[in-house]
This record gives structure tokens, sequence and C-alpha cells, in this order.
């Protein structure tokens, strides 16, 4: 066993006592017969509770090593289960990870050996905390949006007793339903409201801590109808596993009169969430017009009950009356995933009572859901300037969410560490600081805040939220192998919690990571995680499984399958309003108008989502890599230049590998068009290093496909061919056409005509598939200067045939540029002077390599026609050529200058 467990005397839970030094299971006080491998089995997994622990781990630890077969440990485990009472499904205790080994699950209390000789048998140490505290701060209703809380008496008097051996652990509860059992459903409401009102009362000073109702909702609709339907028992068991409290509350309401003159009466039952004892209850009833004092009233005889100072500091301010249903509508609705109906609801909620900071703050989280930037920024900002009336913490909350909003990180940060330094215990607020410096791109100090976290006391210490928020913190720097491993774990969590929410949402975030390494299983887990998605609802993660099937779509070439399922999730973002996500489908739009040729309209689209994103306060680097690249393709190097230059400094600060290789290849691209191929290399040698690190194959493959074309036309052809050993074959149209290309490249440089043919051929195909006429041009005329040089003239005009129509389809005046001079290359004739409308075009395009290749063409023009001045044409070229950098073309012409015959 490890090293901890010789400090424990015994492990509690339910009602059985575990003694590992004297390897003995009571239950109830009475001692449970088990054979040595199930006993040692047992007690390694509850020292290791809610990890999972290796099949290889437990053979080493219980059979020491020994060879046995794999039935042995699976007849311990259905031992272990028939000793606790658990039947098959049920997963109360043990539940097993398919491949990986076994977990237990119950909540599990030490008592240590110190604390047994100092305070009596009877005192423990609980090792399992409360998830998430977060709703001690009534303002954070929308960020974290509290839930109702209550805590038994006995439990807050045991837990307080203790406090000098583990003082950071605060009692935790969470209210799981209070039901309308009115004849009639007009207040409804109520079922949003007294929740709320309730928590703002017992959460006030911080000795609570209280479980969001955005995570008891999230929970419920995880249940679907089993949380109607299910036994009691097995309805607080899935709370227990899932929200991590201590204590539980279950109530109901009932409305007599006619309102607004009615009156409500609440009666609430007060849980024990391990045993679901019923430990107390309070009833009341009062005005529906006052709710307020309603709420507390019962507030009062609720922390009297649980033990508590019954006169709690002043709650934070609610909503006047007019203002009260209007703004509980609201939340609900937030938390249904209506962002557009909880605007309407809190719009009339500011009309009502305009000098309230909650309703203005929750209406800023509806701006934001729907994408609306600076909408939200001003309703954060009039919460802000209302926040006099609201306790200390609460004014923190909304200060934090302000300064966010504004991206004052700084601030935000160091507000958030405040009230994390004051509840070290809240995964929530750890969560709100690690999200923070994540948005702030400090990363490491995201990673670290997280870090932490996972040392709280199970069940919070491994929630899967932990491992989301690490993997899109390793998302914003494209480190797909990260974000993969660290998706799988916490959708692997989620599943064994049953909290199909986040199991939807880590799911979708593995799946992008595995598309993005070309893993050809990531469409069966965007599919999971779409079919996930509809069963419970949650149409914003639908519409990004759809972008994300766009994207596969397209990269496989089918545009119009592309299109659809853009279209399906642009409908859907649109009838949410969703802003920020319409802007990542209108770049998938862009690229797929940009395969149809649309290029007009590609570039408005991309214009709209670089807005949009700005104004969702999402980083906007990789639309305007998008937007340069389209620049490039069709001719616009200019245009291109100016949005990297504008882009360059914001992209390498934020430390995106991805966004900042994608825009090093650019320039590099950018800068051989200027014929400036040392600085061109360099670029691209720093493209390639950060490509590297995002475990990316296709941009790494591009990066590399790219790198090799230069140190070809330098002369470097054993690292040109170091690099496309490296890129392997491609994926997608455009990713092979690109290591076909420069396939081909290479093997005109080596003198081998035959490879360079196939090898171009290949990658017409692959441009023509993808639509990428400019590519596609390239391609068609190096496959005409490999059959040229192989006397296959009819073939070598046929493809020069095809260059040009290529390029009849592209604005790229290189492309059309490069046709014409293949086709020069290949006309009939003696005439050694360049047409002039060939001089005036290339003149334009102030190109050194377009000009190059033309000086090539006419040298070999003058080669095949023996003319006088063939050699010093040759020689003069091949001095050119060289001067700039281009070794391979200088040889190509170079070797013109000798008696050796070339094909006529």
């Amino acid at each position: 066993m490890p090293e901890a467990a010789e400090h424990v005397e015994k492990y509690r839970f339910d009602d059985f006592d575990l003694l590992p030094k004297q390897r003995v299971l009571l239950r109830a006080g009475a001692r449970i017969q088990l054979t040595p491998k199930p006993l040692g089995t047992l007690l390694l997994l509850v020292e290791r509770a809610g990890n999972t622990v290796s099949k290889e781990e437990i053979f080493a630890q219980v059979w020491n090593g020994a060879l046995v077969e794999e039935n042995n440990l699976t007849q311990s485990i259905s031992a272990l289960r028939k000793a606790l009472g658990e039947k098959r499904g049920e997963n109360r205790y043990i539940v097993t990870d398919p491949g990986r080994g076994y977990r237990f699950v119950a909540p599990v209390s030490r008592v240590l050996e110190d604390a047994v000789a100092a305070s009596g048998p009877s005192d423990t140490i609980s090792s399992n905390k409360d998830v998430t505290p977060g709703s001690h701060r009534l303002t954070w209703l929308i960020a974290l949006i509290a839930s109702a809380v209550l805590l038994a008496a006995g439990l807050l008097t045991w837990l307080w007793k203790h406090r000098a051996v583990h003082s950071s652990q605060r009692p935790s509860i969470a209210v799981l339903r209070i039901r309308d059992l009115s004849k009639t459903t007009t207040e409804s409401w109520l079922q949003t409201a007294l929740p709320e009102m309730l928590t703002s009362e017992l959460a006030s000073g911080g000795r609570l801590r209280t479980v969001p109702a955005e995570d008891v909702t999230r929970w419920r609709s995880d249940l679907g109808l089993a949380a109607d339907n299910e036994s009691q028992t097995a309805f607080l068991l899935s709370a227990q596993r899932n929200l991590g409290a201590d204590t539980f509350v279950v109530g109901s309401y009932v409305i007599t009169g006619a309102c607004p003159q009615c009156r409500v009466r609440v009666d609430l039952g007060i849980l024990q969430a391990r045993t679901g004892e019923r430990i107390g209850t309070v009833i009341d009833e009062g005005s529906a017009s006052d709710l307020l004092d309603l709420t507390t009233r019962l507030g009062r005889r609720l922390r009297t009950e649980l033990g508590l100072n019954a006169d709690a500091p002043t709650p934070s301010r609610w909503p006047a009356a007019s203002a009260m249903r209007e703004y509980s509508e609201g939340l609900a609705a937030l938390r249904q995933g209506d962002p557009i109906a909880a605007r309407e609801h809190l719009e009339v909620a500011v009309a009502a009572d305009p000098q309230n900071a909650l309703v203005h703050s929750a209406l800023a989280t509806a701006w934001t859901a729907l994408g609306y930037g600076t909408r939200a920024n001003d309703e954060d900002k009039r919460a802000y300037e209302l926040a006099a009336s609201l306790d200390r913490l609460d004014q923190l909350g909304v200060e934090a969410r302000y300064r966010a909003s504004i991206k004052d990180w700084n601030r935000a940060i160091e507000v958030y560490k405040t009230v994390f330094k004051l509840f070290p215990d809240s995964l929530d607020d750890g969560i709100n600081l690690a999200r923070a410096q994540w948005r702030a791109l400090r990363i490491a100090d995201s990673v670290a805040t997280l870090s932490e976290l996972r040392r709280l006391p199970l069940p919070a210490g491994n929630d899967p939220r932990i491992d989301l928020n690490e993997a899109q913190a390793a998302g914003t720097q494209n480190d797909f192998a990260r974000t993969r491993a660290l998706a799988h774990r916490a959708a692997e969590e989620a599943k064994a919690r049953g909290a199909r929410y986040l199991f939807a949402r880590a799911r979708l975030l593995e799946g992008g990571a595995m598309q993005s390494m070309n893993d050809p299983n990531a469409i069966a887990v965007q599919q999971e995680a779409r079919q996930t998605c509809e069963a419970i609802g949650d149409r914003t993660c639908l519409s990004q499984v759809w972008r994300i099937r766009g994207n596969e779509r397209y990269y496989s070439g089918d545009f119009a399958g592309a299109q659809q399922a853009y279209a399906q999730g642009v409908a859907i973002a649109r009838d949410l309003g969703n802003r920020a996500e319409l802007a990542n489908l209108l770049v998938g739009f862009a690229v797929v108008e940009r395969a149809n040729r649309d290029w007009q309209q590609a570039e408005r689209n991309l214009f709209e989502a670089i807005s949009l994103k700005q104004e969702t306060g999402y980083n906007p680097n990789e639309v305007r890599n998008n937007l340069a690249e389209l620049y490039i393709s069709i001719g616009r190097l200019s245009d291109a230049d100016h949005l990297l230059q504008f882009a360059a400094t914001a992209i390498e600060q934020t430390g995106a590998h991805e966004d900042l290789g994608d825009m090093l290849l650019l320039q590099s691209m950018l800068a051989r068009s200027r014929g400036q191929l040392d600085t061109a290399a360099q670029f691209a040698n720093r493209a390639v290093d950060e490509l590297r690190r995002t475990a990316g194959p296709v941009p790494l493959t591009d990066a590399l496909a790219i790198r090799s074309s230069i140190h070809t036309a330098r002369g470097e052809i054993d690292l040109a061919e170091k690099d496309l050993s490296q890129a392997g074959t491609g994926t997608g149209p455009e990713n092979e056409g690109r290591v076909a290309l420069a396939r081909a490249e290479l093997w005109i440089a080596k003198g081998q005509f035959p490879n360079a043919s196939v090898e171009a051929r290949k990658a017409a195909e692959a441009f023509d598939k993808g639509r990428i006429d400019d590519q596609s041009t390239l391609a068609f005329v190096t496959l005409s200067d490999a059959l040229d040089m192989m006397g296959r003239k009819a073939e070598a005009a046929a493809a020069s045939r095809e260059a040009e129509q290529r390029a009849r389809l592209t604005p790229n005046e290189v492309s059309i540029a490069l046709s014409q001079v293949a086709a020069w290359q290949l006309s009939p004739g003696r005439d050694l002077t360049i047409p002039r409308e060939l001089e005036t075009a290339i003149a334009k395009l102030h190109n050194p390599e377009v000009r190059l290749h033309l000086e090539y063409v006419q040298t070999l023009r003058a080669k095949r026609a023996n003319a006088e001045n063939s050699r010093s044409l040759a020689r003069q070229t091949s001095s050119h050529a060289a001067r700039l950098g281009y070794r391979t073309l200088a040889r190509r012409a170079a070797a013109l200058s000798d008696d050796r015959r070339i094909p006529q």
C-alpha cells in the first residue's frame, strides 16, 4: 500500500469501516468475510478513491507481480461487489474503466491515527470535498449561477469541531429541486427565484460552500426523465457523485389565492447526502409580492437549524418585485441555453429596475452568449457602476467580470486571485482564475492554478472541468496532442459521473484535436459528441459539431457536403444569435467560396468573421491568416503583406504555435515572390519549428513541402529530400498537391524528368480536386517542363494548354504569366525575342523568380535554334540566377552552354 495509508486508522464509506492494518472490512460493526486478494484489491482502490487504478498496478500490488490470469482480478472485483451489496450495473462503489482498470467512486473519509488518539474514535477527517462552492457571491449568478443551499446542523457542528485539523474545509450543500405543487403553473418562475434567494441568505459570510444552480440544472438535464422517475436513493446517489455536496435540500411550494395578492407556502427538507436521512425541516409562507421578506425569514430559520448565526450579513440587493419575475425567467432561459429569450426577459427586468446591478450583470451574460461583445461590455460596466449596493464579495464578482469584459486582465486576475485566496476550497473560484489567466495568455499560470485545483480532495480534485479547461488552454497554443489527451480524460470522468453536458463538450474538443492530427477516429468521436448534444438539447454544441464536420468534408474535397454542414451550423448559430460561433462558420464558408472561385464573397465573409471575432473577444489571428492566404492565392500580394505586417506582433504575442507557424509560412511565400530566397528560407525554418510543436500533421506537412521547394530552388538537394521524407504524402487535396509538386521540382533539379512528370501530374490532379487554380497552374507548368525535357513535345504542349486553362480561372497574374512562359517555351519558330505582351506582363509583376524563368526559356530557345549568342545567354542567365540564390536554375542554365544536345 502507498505510504499515506500507514497513518490511516480506518477508511469510512457509507456504513462500512475498512481497517488497513488489521485488513478487516466492517459493516455496521459486523465483520465481512473476504479472502486476501479481494480485500487487498479493495484496500488499494479505497486508498486511491476517485482515481483509476490500472490492472497492472493491482497485479503488482496485490499479487506481487506474480503471473496470473486476468480473470483472477475479475473474480476478485465480483467478490467485492457482492460483499458490498452492489448490484450489476449499479456502480455505487466500483466503476470499471474499460481497458484501463477500476475506480472506487463512493465518497471516502479517512480516520487518522493522530486524530483518534487526540479526539476519540468518532472523530474523522473527511477526504471528500465539495465540487463547487461558488454561489457565496450572488452577483456571480450569471457566470457561476449560484444554487439554493441548506446544511444540516449536525454536519456543520461536526465539521466546525474539527476546524483545527482541517480548517480550510467548509461544509457544502446543494438544492436539488423545489417543485411547484400548485394547481396552476403561472408562478413556475419561483422554482428559479426561491433557490437563488435562499442561496444568498445562506452563503452570506462565506461560512458555507454552495453548488451553483447552473451545475444543478446541468446535472438534472443530464439525468433527463430519470430526474423525476428515479428512486430517491438513486437520485441522491447521482447527485452526490456529480455535485459532491455534504448535504442536499429538496422541497416544494404551493401558491394559494390569486396573484399578485397570492401567498406562497414553502416546505423544505434537509437531507444528509451520504445516507439520504432527513435531518431538518423548514416551513414558512408569505406574500408573493414580498418574496424577499419570505426568503429572509426562511434563510434565518435555516441558519438557526444549521447551527449558524441567524442574523446573517445583509444579502445582495435583489431586483424590485416588479422585475423579479422577468429576472428569474431570464436566468432560467440562460441555463436552458436560450440566450435570445433570456435577453428579452432581462431587458424587461432592466426597464422595471434600471438601478439593479444583478439584472445588468445577467443581461451582460445574455449579450455575451449572443456574441454581442460591445453590448455585453456596456451592461458589465453599468453593473460595476451600480455595485456599491452589494456586499464586498458581490462587488468583487461584478468587478472581475467587468475587467475581463474590457480585457483588463491584470486587474481581473488580481480580483479572482483575491477571492480564490479567501476560498481556496472553491473549485469554481479557481476555475474562474484559471480561465482569466488563459484568456490573458498566461498559459503557465493557468496550468499552475488548475494543478492546484487537482490537489483538492475528491470529488472536486478530479472534476472533469479541470482537465477540460487545461485542454482548452493547450488548444490555444495548438498543442493538439495534449488537447486530445486532456479532453479524453475529461470525457472519461464526465462519462463515469453521467455528466452528459461535459461529456459532449469534452468529446467535441477531443474530436477536433484528433481531426487536426489526422486521426481517422476523429469522425466517430465527433459523431458521439453530436448524438449526446442532440440528446440533451445543447444546440450550441450542435452548431460546433456541424462546423467541425464541414471542415472534415472540405479537406476530403467534398465541397457540397462541407457547404451543407456549414449551413446546418449557421442556421443554429443564427437562431441562437451566437455571433462568436457564427464567425467560425463564416470562415468555413469563405474557404468553400474560395474553392468555388467566388473570391469577393470569400473576402467579405472573412472580413465579417474578423469583425465578429474582435467584437466577441476572440482571437482573430487565424482568420487574418486565412485572408492573407486568399490574397496570395489570387495575386494580391501587397494586400497580403500589409495584413501580415499588421497582424505579426499580435500573433507573436499570443504564443499560438499554429497561428504563428501559418503566418511565418505566408511571410516566407511573400519573401520568395520578391526574390528574397534567404529570407524566405529563414521564415520557413521558423514556421517548421513552430508547427512541429502543434502535433498537427497538415500544417506541418505544408510547411515542410514549401521549405523543400525553397531548398530545391537554392540547390540544397539533400535538405529538400530530408524535408520531403518527413512530410510523407500529405492529407487532403491541397496538402497532397503541395507535397507532390515539391517532389516534382526536386526530380527536375536532379534531372530525373520521368519521375518529375509523375509527381507533377499527381500534384495537378490534387490541386484540381481542391479547385486551387493558382497551384494547379504551377503543377501543369512543371509537368510541361518535365515532358519537354523528355522530348515528348505533344504531351508537353497539352500540359501547357491545361496550365493556360487553369490560369484563366484565377485572377493571379503570376499564374497567368507562368502559363504564358510555358506556352512560349513550346511554341514553334526560332524567334528569340520575348513577345511584347509577355514582357510587359512580367515586368509589372516585379517577381525576380518569374523573370529568371523567362530568361531561362529564352536561353533554351536560343540553344534549340543554335543561335550564335546561345552560350553567352546561358552564362548570363546562370550568373543572374546564381546572384539571386537560385542555384538549381543557375545549373540548368549553365548546362545549356555546353555541347550536349537537348530535346528539340
